[in-house]
């Protein structure tokens, strides 16, 4: 693989209440909003990985708990398939294109580009 993946990207955690989790992160730990919506909200300490809340009754199915970003979605996609990981279709969500794949212990893990 010509290294396509960059970076861990973010951290992902499923929470019962998104609200009262970005208040105690950013009140409390003093993390910064780095992006939100509705249904995600994406907080930063200093130049460190993000972490992304997801609330739990958004995700039913399960969830990889990090992703990697790539510069180079299609490329980086088709290259696992070359290498036979297992990779599920790119989802495209606007300003963000993502895949799942699993590793060799069955792990869950995300790429996203943005």
């Amino acid at each position: 693989m010509k290294h396509r993946l960059e970076r861990i990207d973010t951290v992902l955690l499923r929470v019962p209440d998104l609200e009262r989790t970005v208040r105690w992160y950013t009140e409390t730990l003093g993390l910064k909003i780095k992006w939100r919506t509705d249904l995600i909200a994406t907080l930063k300490a200093g130049d460190g990985t993000p972490i992304t809340f997801v609330p739990q009754e958004a995700v039913k199915e399960e969830c990889p708990f990090f992703n990697f970003y790539t510069s180079d979605l299609r490329g980086t996609y088709e290259e696992m398939k070359l290498l036979g990981v297992e990779v599920g279709p790119i989802r495209d969500y606007g300003t963000v294109q993502t895949f799942d794949f699993r590793d060799d212990s069955g792990q869950l893990l995300n790429v996203c580009h943005f």
